[in-house]
Formats: structure tokens, C-alpha cells, sequence
């Protein structure tokens, strides 16, 4: 009976997804043919920014665990490993925003050698990232994993990580504004994606209810660090800014914090910031799923408001009705599209049963040894809870 409701849940999801991508495509088709392209072209950018770097992101998420040999995270890792399904959604959606490119903004002056160029940087790199990470993580859910294999696929695609966002940053962020560029920029979004990943994870964990009381406080108090470190980096950003006083470089915040953007602002600052950090900050609230659930969920929200910050203020876009459905319109089909693909492959291995639905088998492992695969080294919340004391 739970696995037929399980299979139904699954199902209304999938519709769900489903319709919200066939109203993300119809409001792109209405965005170029009303005269909207800009809007649908920026709303593209911005939501694909978000989720191409999520799904990167939570890859690289279990990536470092890998290399920092943190067994702690193994039941949640195939959480993060899933967000390389998106990868070829997230090739295509790439693809049509470079073909939509001469439309967006000041890449709309370039010149054909430009525009050229500017694709061949944003594909090569992005191909690389993406069939990295896809190795990495079959190497990562291998029957007979091989530590040294899986530790260089995941040092190479972290690397690999670190260069094309830092790319995708300079192309679809730095390039559109007519300002100097701010150069913590690229550092700022591959950090986000990365937290993301994390806020993605946990979010997840903490719905399924796959994790104990003591895997969420892991989950929270490294969500916790990094929502903390990647506020710094914002913090950073605006205190050189507002100590040097360039009216060209303060430009760029002042448009984001006057006019339509400051409630927008303000509400990044809460979602990303103020409110995850007050959830995750007491031990107790962090063992909870339902905090750490709340958490993770306004993390990602913010974050992808954030993302919009950062491309829409720097276009000149047409405001009314028609283009807050273009533009809300395409945001939506793309998170549809990502909830399409990766949800189906996060069912299977959540609970860590085998395709059979019979639990895992543990094996025996001798002292210094790595576990093997991460389906033989998850514990019960009632295990854990039984062989870990209370952790601060």
C-alpha cells in the first residue's frame, strides 16, 4: 500500500512538472512572437543560472564529500549525486539562450565573431563539466568502486566546476551590465550554486524523512556555514563598494535597492539570509526536518530571486502584464523541468533499498577502509540515535 501511494505521488508530481513546462514553453513562444524576447530571454537566463547551477552545484556538493572522505553524508549523497539528470536539459536550455543571444541586452550590438566566440567559451566548458560530473557519479554508485578512480573524477570535476560557472558568471551576468564589473562576481555565483546544492539536499532529506535526528543537525550546521560564508562574500561585494564611493560602480546597487528591486532586495536578504540563519542557529531546531526543511526551502527561494537580481537590473525590459507572464511564465516551465528530471531517479535510493525494495546489506569492512557503496553504509534514525551520543 505505501508503495502504491508512493507511485501515485509520483505520478500527480510528474504531471504537475509536466503542465508547468508547457506553460513555460507557451509563455517563451508568446515572449518572442508579442515582442518580448528581451523578457523571455532574461527570465531564461536568470532561472537557468539558478538551476544549472543547482543541479551542478549539489554534484559538487557530493563531490567534496568524496574527497573529504565525509562518510557522515553517505545516505544523502545520492540526494546530490541525482542533480547531474539535469545536465542535458540544462545543454539544451543553454543552447537556446545562445541562439537567442543577439536579443539579450548588450551581446544584441555584438558582431557575428563575438557572438561566436562567446558560444564556443559557454559549450567546450560546459560539455567538459557535465560529462565529468556524469562519470563522477558512476564511478561514485560503481557495485566495485575503485577510492583512487572516484577521488580523481571528483577533484577534476570540481576544478572543472570552479572555471565554467565562473565562465557562465562573466557571460550571462558581468557582460550584460554596462558597468565596471565587480570581479568577487564569479567567485559569489559558483559559491551560491554551491549552497544551493546543499539547501537542495537537505530540503529533500528533510521532506522524505530519510535522515535521523543527527544526520539534520549535520545537514543544518553545514547549510548553516555556508549560507554564512556566502553572505560574507555579498557582504564584501557592497562594503568595497560603499568605502570607495565610484558613482559607476555604486550605480549598480542603488539600482537594485530603489524602484521595483528593493522589496526584491529586501526579500533576498530575509529568504537567503536573515531567516535560515535564525532556524539553523539553535541545536535543536536543526535536528527537526521540519525547520531544517523550512530552511533549506527559503534558502533555494532567495537564491533564485537572487539570481534574477542579478541579470534583470542590468536591462532595460518592458514592464506590464504580458511580460510578468513571459517572464514568470519561463521561470516556472524551467523549475518544472528540473523537478521532471531529477525527481524520478531521487524515489529509488532514498531510503536506500535496492531496486528489489529489500534493505540494504551491510558488509564488513576492515579498520582504515572506506565504505563501499553508498547504499551499504546507510544507517536507520533509530541506529544512529542508538551508536551516536548527542552532538552540539
Amino acid at each position: 500500500m505505501t508503495q502504491t501511494l508512493h507511485t501515485t505521488r509520483a505520478r500527480v508530481v510528474s504531471r504537475v512538472c509536466a503542465c508547468a513546462v508547457a506553460l513555460g514553453a507557451l509563455a517563451f513562444i508568446l515572449g518572442l512572437t508579442l515582442g518580448r524576447a528581451d523578457v523571455a530571454l532574461a527570465s531564461l537566463d536568470a532561472s537557468w543560472l539558478f538551476f544549472a547551477g543547482l543541479s551542478t552545484g549539489s554534484v559538487a556538493l557530493a563531490a567534496a564529500v568524496r574527497v573529504g572522505g565525509g562518510r557522515w553524508a553517505s545516505p544523502v549523497l545520492p540526494i546530490a549525486e541525482a542533480g547531474e539528470r539535469f545536465f542535458g536539459a540544462a545543454l539544451g536550455l543553454l543552447v537556446a539562450l545562445l541562439a537567442g543571444a543577439c536579443a539579450l541586452g548588450p551581446w544584441g550590438a555584438s558582431g557575428p565573431g563575438r557572438l561566436a566566440n562567446m558560444a564556443l567559451r559557454q559549450l567546450v566548458p560546459t560539455v567538459v563539466l557535465f560529462l565529468l560530473g556524469r562519470r563522477f557519479v558512476s564511478q561514485s554508485r560503481g557495485s566495485h568502486e575503485d577510492r583512487e578512480k572516484v577521488l580523481a573524477a571528483a577533484v577534476a570535476y570540481l576544478l572543472a566546476y570552479v572555471v565554467t560557472l565562473s565562465l557562465w558568471a562573466y557571460d550571462w551576468i558581468l557582460a550584460l551590465s554596462r558597468s565596471p564589473p565587480a570581479t568577487v562576481i564569479p567567485a559569489y555565483y559558483f559559491f551560491g550554486a554551491f549552497v544551493a546544492g546543499c539547501a537542495w539536499t537537505a530540503l529533500v532529506a528533510a521532506v522524505r524523512k530519510i535522515s535521523g535526528p543527527d544526520l539534520r543537525h549535520d545537514l543544518g550546521k553545514l547549510l548553516f556555514a555556508l549560507i554564512a560564508a556566502w553572505t560574507y562574500l555579498l557582504w564584501a561585494l557592497f562594503l568595497a563598494t560603499w568605502y570607495a564611493n565610484i558613482p559607476e560602480e555604486v550605480e549598480p546597487l542603488l539600482r537594485r535597492w530603489h524602484g521595483v528591486y528593493k522589496p526584491i532586495t529586501a526579500g533576498v536578504l530575509a529568504m537567503a539570509f536573515a531567516w535560515p540563519f535564525s532556524l539553523l542557529f539553535p541545536e535543536r531546531l536543526k535536528r527537526r526536518s521540519d525547520t531544517l526543511g523550512l530552511a533549506a526551502a527559503m534558502t533555494l527561494a532567495g537564491l533564485w530571486a537572487e539570481r534574477f537580481l542579478l541579470v534583470l537590473p542590468s536591462l532595460d525590459l518592458a514592464g506590464g502584464t504580458w511580460s510578468l507572464f513571459v517572464g514568470g511564465g519561463t521561470a516556472i516551465g524551467v523549475a518544472g523541468l528540473f523537478l521532471l528530471t531529477v525527481c524520478p531517479h531521487l524515489a529509488p535510493r532514498l531510503a536506500g533499498d535496492d531496486a528489489t525494495g529489500a534493505p540494504p546489506r551491510a558488509e564488513e569492512h576492515g579498520a582504515g577502509h572506506r565504505h563501499g557503496p553508498i547504499e551499504t553504509s546507510v544507517m536507520s534514525a533509530t541506529e544512529r540515535s542508538e551508536t551516536c551520543g548527542s552532538r552540539t
